[in-house]
């Protein structure tokens, strides 16, 4: 059976920002209405926070969803579990941003992780309702997913909960 292609998100195969030029070549055959036909707001684009990638959407005008992979709410903690974050500052993400959300007044998709005891508290929600406040903006909690790697353990669903509950009344 053959289905129609509906939703396209650049992620999972690099960081798609790092290889703009081909991304947005498949963007626009994407969008061309005698190829896929899709809309701009079926077409998501997924970052660790790429500045520079950001500033060419904006400029290229490329107005498709954008999706950063925040995963903490301060400079230190996303240091820590993100590592490209040390080159892309968490004020300065997302100041470029908010540039983007005037350009295409798309709102933007927010990924968090929740590793226990580590990007799951309390004071880190209240801290990502101060980062968020204001913005156009949906968070998405994801559940960290065990490596045998890492020493890091998923967020129980009481711990989640509460923390969207702090995010929904911030």
């Amino acid at each position: 059976m053959l289905r129609a292609v509906r939703n396209v998100v650049f992620m999972g195969m690099g960081e798609p920002l790092l290889n703009y030029d081909q991304m947005l070549q498949s963007i626009e055959v994407m969008l061309a209405q005698d190829r896929l036909s899709l809309g701009r707001r079926h077409v998501t684009i997924s970052t660790a926070g790429i500045i520079p990638g950001i500033r060419r959407l904006i400029e290229d005008q490329v107005a498709v969803k954008l999706a950063i992979s925040l995963h903490a709410p301060n400079q230190e903690l996303r240091n820590k579990i993100m590592p490209i974050a040390k080159a892309y500052p968490l004020d300065q993400l997302m100041q470029v941003i908010d540039e983007y959300v005037e350009a295409t007044d798309n709102r933007i998709f927010y990924e968090y992780i929740m590793i226990k005891g580590i990007t799951d508290t309390p004071e880190l929600a209240r801290q990502l309702v101060g980062v968020l406040q204001g913005r156009l903006a949906h968070v998405n909690l994801i559940p960290y997913n065990p490596n045998p790697v890492l020493d890091f353990l998923e967020s129980d669903s009481g711990t989640i909960g509460k923390f969207k509950d702090i995010l929904e009344k911030g």
